[in-house]
């Protein structure tokens, strides 16, 4: 395993990264802006000096930046605060570890394919229409004209296991189990993955050497109304609980990307990556709830 640092280290995906580097390497480098946690470097990535960071002086060999302004919403209603995040600290961010020996790993998204046909394949061309898919390919474009020594990972939606992480499986197992019903898209498609097969691939894309431009995500292609049926299923819930809408129906979703799906030529052909079967990570999340009671409480949720 190399020892890489993480700038964003509180979030959902960044957390999860940490803990296995820092299994290997107890002083890994993790940092943070909104959670002041004490195991982790206050940093703001609007301002990125890392000289403080001491990296290459404590051996680390890489920098995973998973730090960013990732809600859609948000992105489009503070576009200029986003920007500020997602664009201009993160390039900054990427010219000051440029100067240094250490390899820059960019988190990057799905959203920045225009979601038409799905099935983008690593070298597809970009065609965003999210301002933050806008924003993510503003740096895919801009780092490989600042250093070789990259990589740019495309990720689907990425869920865990556990009951409470509020991840996609487990909102929607909560939702059922109080029998509210949930209102789900069956014309959007994307390659949900499970957060312990993303941290394990991004090892074995580090491990290899690679560079360069990579999807990472697990093979299967799921909607949200396939999703949400099949716990309903499982979780013994009525199916009716589970409403099929378009996405548009949505006035919020209108123009979102209906069909990310990515296939992973690069990551199959030059690592051994496997990813869970998402039916059986279904059947584990419904699991969680089936001793709880709940309470009829009627209402319509849109996820």
């Amino acid at each position: 395993m190399i020892k890489t640092a993480v700038i964003g280290a509180s979030g959902y995906i960044g957390n999860h990264l940490l803990k296995r580097y820092r299994g290997k390497y107890p002083d890994c480098v993790g940092t943070s802006f909104s959670n002041r946690a004490s195991d982790l470097v206050y940093f703001d990535i609007r301002n990125p000096n890392i000289g403080h960071l001491k990296l290459e002086e404590t051996g680390h060999q890489a920098v995973i930046i998973t730090s960013a302004k990732p809600n859609i919403s948000y992105c489009e209603n503070k576009t200029q605060q986003a920007y500020e995040v997602n664009v201009r600290g993160t390039l900054n961010l990427i010219k000051n570890i440029s100067k240094t020996s250490l390899k820059i790993i960019f988190l990057s998204t799905d959203y920045v394919f225009d979601g038409m046909e799905g099935n983008f394949n690593d070298d597809h061309s970009t065609a965003p229409k999210t301002v933050y898919g806008k924003q993510k390919e503003v740096i895919e474009k801009e780092i490989r004209n600042l250093t070789d020594n990259f990589l740019v990972l495309r990720l689907s939606k990425i869920y865990g296991l556990k009951k409470g992480d509020k991840t996609i499986l487990d909102e929607g197992a909560n939702l059922l189990n109080q029998n509210k019903q949930v209102s789900a898209a069956s014309d959007q498609y994307f390659c949900p993955t499970y957060i312990n097969d993303l941290v394990q691939a991004i090892i074995n894309i580090q491990e290899k050497g690679l560079t360069g431009y990579m999807n990472v995500c697990s093979p299967e292609i799921w909607s949200r109304f396939e999703m949400h049926t099949q716990l309903a299923h499982h979780m013994d819930k009525e199916i009716s609980l589970v409403k099929r809408i378009n996405l548009y129906d949505l006035p919020e979703m209108t123009g979102r990307p209906l069909n990310t799906s990515m296939i992973c030529s690069r990551l199959s052909q030059e690592t051994e990556t496997r990813f869970i079967s998402f039916q059986d990570a279904i059947v584990d999340v419904a699991g969680n709830y089936e001793n709880s009671r709940a309470s009829v409480n009627p209402c319509i949720i849109s996820l």
